[in-house]
């Protein structure tokens, strides 16, 4: 089953990045005159087969994903290395249709959408490139995280000391260590590989976390670390901000067309002929209403289907990374009394995004969480309760560990073995 998935996703990469070339290498001998007229059949499947790459992607993700439950953590890894590929491959290919879809609604042409992928494929391979070399730093940036610095002294001591000692644990070089000045309860972890990867916590984490808290955290983050979950949270964390960029320009360029009159121009070309001002007129309102349809939609469900794609296994990668933090510390109480107190945190985390949700230890900006409810099937991260119950299924003894874990894991179905 997994060869079988490696070689999938191996195709998969290969059928994007032939499609990809195969665009740009078109559009630049079409400039040059030099390719023949050809059937127009093919950019029509072309166009189509570029629009299908994004949800492929998803489905094998998907699929890979459940053929791996209840297996090894080894297994798990390795399959979560392969669905890091695909969802990626997905991300650039949402991006490589929004750029075909807009293009297509303004030329009505095959040809014309072939131009707007070639365009948006650039643009989502060049925001790759940027999120693997410089993806992390940007993220820590928007937090205005402050780097610690060893041996450290007093809580920022200890937290330097637990990321040592677990790195050990956990066969990996240290990630560097930074602070987030905020008051509520988060961390997270961004780099393309544990050599240059790199764990924050909030300073409200800092001072009110014990220690063994703070290795429940830390290890769940090394985990995302370790495991690559952290290279593919910065790729999708680039590209779904790309993704709302690219949406929010053509919106703001057809309302400000609208502003600017450019869509009543028609009648002005009539040449005193009043049916053809008319029909010029009708013409230039109804492609002027058929764009900001178009414009809705885009900004409507591309952030849905980027949503779609960050919590496509977000969830399991959540679970497997707690079951790592508890394999690295041997000791579960410390992270089932650390997602206890994050349960109760109801203070916001001042720099949450929706482009980034996904790389923290509990999603900043999901309200549901920060009210007390039950996640829904579009969250990035699954409850705190169920994580909580996970933990309790293997791990007994945590009925015992501390006032309000046992009784969580029991609000989540979880009753406690003899």
């Amino acid at each position: 089953m997994l060869a079988l998935a490696s070689l999938v996703v191996a195709a998969a990469f290969v059928l994007l990045v032939v499609t990809v070339v195969a665009i740009v290498a078109w559009i630049i001998l079409g400039a040059a005159n030099a390719l023949p007229d050809p059937e127009r059949m093919w950019p029509r499947l072309s166009a189509w087969a570029l629009v299908a790459i994004p949800a492929v992607a998803i489905l094998l993700a998907f699929l890979i994903n459940r053929g791996t439950e209840g297996r090894t953590f080894y297994a798990q890894q390795k399959a979560n290395r392969r669905v890091s590929l695909l969802l990626l491959i997905a991300m650039i290919g949402l991006v490589v249709a929004l750029g075909e879809a807009i293009a297509a609604s303004f030329t009505f042409d095959s040809y014309g959408a072939l131009v707007g992928a070639g365009i948006a494929s650039v643009l989502g391979l060049g925001a790759a490139g940027f999120a693997h070399f410089s993806g992390p730093g940007a993220v820590l940036s928007s937090t205005k995280a402050r780097r610690l610095e060893r041996p450290g002294a007093g809580r920022e001591g200890v937290l330097l000391n637990v990321v040592d000692e677990l790195s050990i644990s956990a066969n990996m070089p240290p990630p560097k260590v930074y602070v987030i000045q905020d008051a509520s309860l988060n961390a997270l972890a961004v780099g393309t590989k544990p050599a240059n990867a790199a764990l924050a916590v909030t300073s409200g984490m800092l001072d009110r976390f014990d220690r063994e808290q703070l290795q429940g955290v830390v290890g769940h983050e090394l985990a995302h670390i370790r495991n690559l979950d952290s290279r593919y949270g910065v790729y999708v964390a680039i590209l779904v901000g790309l993704v709302a960029l690219v949406t929010d320009g053509f919106l703001r360029m057809v309302v400000r067309a609208w502003a600017e009159g450019a869509f009543f121009r028609g009648a002005a070309l009539a040449d005193d002929d009043a049916k053809g001002a008319i029909a010029g007129l009708a013409a230039g309102v109804v492609f002027g209403l058929f764009l900001l349809l178009i414009a809705l939609l885009l900004r409507v469900f591309a952030p849905i289907a980027s949503l779609l794609v960050q919590a496509a296994t977000s969830r399991q990668r959540e679970f497997l990374a707690d079951a790592t933090s508890v394999e690295l510390t041997r000791n579960p109480s410390g992270l089932a009394r650390a997602l206890a107190a994050l349960r109760d945190d109801r203070d916001p985390l001042d720099y949450a995004n929706r482009g980034s949700q996904h790389l923290w230890f509990t999603n900043p900006v999901d309200p549901k969480r920060l009210a007390g409810a039950r996640s829904n099937w579009l969250s990035t991260h699954p409850d705190l309760d169920s994580r909580i119950a996970r933990l309790g299924e293997l791990y007994p003894q945590l009925d015992e560990v501390g006032e309000g874990v046992g009784e969580g894991a029991r609000n989540a179905g979880w009753e406690p073995r003899d």
